[in-house]
């Protein structure tokens, strides 16, 4: 059982198991969306979860505090290196 990741941005539709990062995701299909620190320091991975949300793991403490020293306080903002996939049959759609 698999979830449907979609970056929109590279137009690329990735089918994945519950428990991977979208970190590894991305580095896997050869998407453009960067990274920097990969530990959830630096905010380089900011994407935004059009849709989705029920499918990715809560936002945490480092994301919360990343996301407000970078100014970012749309509800659909997430850290890339620390968001994962914890449910299967569904859809998340992410943009960068």
């Amino acid at each position: 059982m698999t979830t449907r990741v979609e970056i929109t941005n590279d137009f690329l539709a990735i089918n994945v198991k519950p428990g991977k990062t979208i970190q590894d995701i991305v580095e896997a299909s050869g998407s453009a969306l960067p990274f920097g620190c990969r530990d959830g320091e630096c905010g380089t991975c900011i994407v935004m979860v059009e849709s989705g949300m029920e499918f990715v793991s809560e936002k945490n403490a480092k994301e919360d505090t990343v996301c407000k020293t970078v100014g970012e306080t749309s509800p659909k903002a997430r850290l890339a290196c620390q968001m994962k996939i914890v449910e299967p049959n569904g859809l998340v759609r992410l943009k960068y």
